[in-house]
């Protein structure tokens, strides 16, 4: 027969679907304390980079209830000198006692029947909501991609944490996206939440930029979402014009310039040039005089007029073009952590 800490952890186990850890604490308490419960800290695996912990008072007769008021303060005491959540366990709990229990919100475990942990509860549910909404994400939303490549340019990967108005840097989100955003970014384990004396929020990415590229890397995507031939009326070289594809990247690398220049906007600069008719569309080859990629967001270079190097890495890994997949090595020795 299991002793009773390794059947609270076993019906956690069985309840939560999680892997637990459970070891001796030995808190400074008093003797009295020490006498009526073994106390162990139980530390829940819930993901990969992510646990969850409590302080286990497990009564060491196994059926001795002490009363409400006395296990109160029993678990004050407790808390005083580990700062944890405490779970009171006992083998055999009354329907009256569950029942007071749960009106004064203390946490328990009955093994087999019954546990309640309000204390950790939300935290529960977060960690729950991540580990399904990871296994959902197929790839990041655009905006989401926008704002880790631009942490990774910036090179904040390195700072201790960060406010979610850090992650969104000069981009310009709503903060309806901005949540979203990190919310993905989140359940990827690319940042993770941290405390600090801060009253907001705060986050730190899970390793080096490398690590945290590559940790991301099956998530992201082209930012490209069509290619448009165009007959070009004036210099289409304006706020949130640059230039894109083999023609960015003959700017970084030793690939000769293609013979049609190649441009990249948002959708919503594209409709604006077509409105000032700085080019129109064209869907005869014979009339097209250059190129225009509509990208999911804008380039997040310094020089606004270029693509910035991991965007457009992104944009042309898909191309046959062996001369592209060279010039692509050349660009990746550019960024150490473009691997």
């Amino acid at each position: 027969m299991l002793n009773l800490q390794d059947e609270a952890k076993a019906y956690i186990e069985s309840v939560l679907g999680v892997t637990t850890q459970l070891t001796p604490a030995t808190p400074a308490v008093p003797f009295n304390i020490r006498d009526s419960y073994e106390i162990f800290e139980l530390s829940l695996l819930m993901t990969k980079h992510s646990t969850l912990s409590m302080v286990l008072l497990v009564a060491k007769d196994g059926d001795d209830y002490p009363g409400i008021v006395k296990l109160r303060k029993h678990i004050d005491l407790v808390h005083a000198a580990t700062r944890q959540v405490i779970a009171y366990v006992c083998r055999s709990l009354t329907v009256q006692h569950r029942r007071s229990l749960i009106t004064h919100q203390v946490n328990f475990i009955q093994p087999g029947f019954q546990m309640f942990l309000p204390e950790i509860a939300l935290d529960l549910r977060e960690s729950f909501r991540q580990r399904r909404e990871q296994s959902d994400v197929a790839a990041l939303l655009p905006a989401a991609q926008a704002m880790l490549l631009s942490c990774l340019r910036a090179g904040k990967t390195g700072q201790a944490c960060f406010t979610t108005s850090a992650l969104l840097g000069d981009l310009d989100y709503s903060r309806v996206t901005l949540s979203k955003a990190v919310d993905q970014l989140t359940s990827l384990q690319v940042i993770n939440p941290v405390k600090s004396e801060l009253q907001w929020n705060t986050y730190a990415f899970s390793g080096s930029p490398a690590e945290v590229f590559q940790k991301a890397r099956q998530y992201l995507r082209s930012p490209v979402k069509k290619k448009v031939g165009i007959t070009r009326n004036t210099l289409p070289m304006a706020p949130g014009v640059f230039m894109a594809g083999e023609s960015a990247l003959a700017s970084y690398t030793m690939l000769a310039a293609p013979q049609q220049a190649v441009w990249g906007m948002t959708r919503k600069v594209f409709n604006d040039m077509l409105a000032l008719q700085a080019f129109e569309a064209s869907e005869s080859v014979d009339t097209i005089e250059e190129w225009v990629e509509v990208w999911a967001y804008p380039s997040l270079s310094e020089a606004q007029h270029q693509a910035d190097p991991a965007s457009l890495f992104l944009s042309l890994e898909g191309n046959p073009d062996e001369r592209v997949q060279m010039a692509l090595d050349q660009l990746r020795e550019q960024v150490e952590w473009l691997v």
